[in-house]
């Protein structure tokens, strides 16, 4: 949006009509759903829905379905239907790693999100699905976000290699993220959650 000569890469326009694509497949979801009154629905989105990531598209798409998962929500709960919007973290995918690649040579040297650090595996966000669903109270859940990190915390999984990253909201996260060396005393640093007014509120000096 820089300038009036803005293009959508492929990314952004695939994570642009992300919303569309979601909102489809949840209306015949939804349909089979409402005929058996029960029925959970996981919308995949990020932190790109609350604060600013990569690109306006990425961050309207974003938003999207955080909005699409909560009117769901409300629409669907007399029908005991669950909606929840899904936050996964830094999931290394091939897409992921080849942007962290160029972020590293575009600066010269491997930025504190290129390294690795609290990455996770898309099993892990697997792993969190299979949790909730199997939660026989997971209506409370229902229009609300729930991180994997957090809900690997809560249910007691771990992630393909056995380590369970934390919450990008998490104390312990956002400290090691900022300075580094101190990620080798990583189990003295609580790993206590921010609230969100208080992530956005200091996401507006980013």
């Amino acid at each position: 949006m820089k300038n009036s000569t803005y293009r959508l890469s492929l990314f952004q326009y695939v994570k642009f009509y992300y919303a569309i694509q979601h909102f489809w497949a949840s209306i015949y979801a939804a349909r089979m759903m409402i005929k058996r009154k029960e029925g959970i629905i996981f919308t995949i989105s990020s932190w790109g829905g609350m604060s600013y990531i990569f690109s306006v598209p990425y961050g309207v798409g974003k938003s999207s379905c955080d909005r699409l998962a909560a009117d769901m929500a409300k629409e669907l709960k007399e029908y005991n239907v669950t909606s929840v919007a899904i936050y996964p973290g830094i999931v290394g995918t091939e897409q992921i790693t080849s942007f962290a690649q160029e972020q590293s040579l575009e600066h010269g040297t491997s930025s504190s999100f290129g390294d690795g650090y609290n990455w996770e595996t898309p099993l892990f966000t697997g792993r969190a699905i299979a949790s909730l669903a199997g939660d026989a109270n997971i209506i409370k859940y229902t229009g609300k976000i729930q991180i994997v990190a957090e809900v690997a915390k809560r249910y007691g999984f771990v992630d393909e290699n056995g380590n369970r990253s934390v919450s990008l909201r998490s104390l312990r996260f956002i400290l090691l993220r900022g300075i580094p060396f101190l990620r080798n005393y990583a189990g003295l640093i609580p790993d206590l959650t921010i609230p969100w007014l208080v992530i956005l509120f200091f996401s507006k000096f980013g």
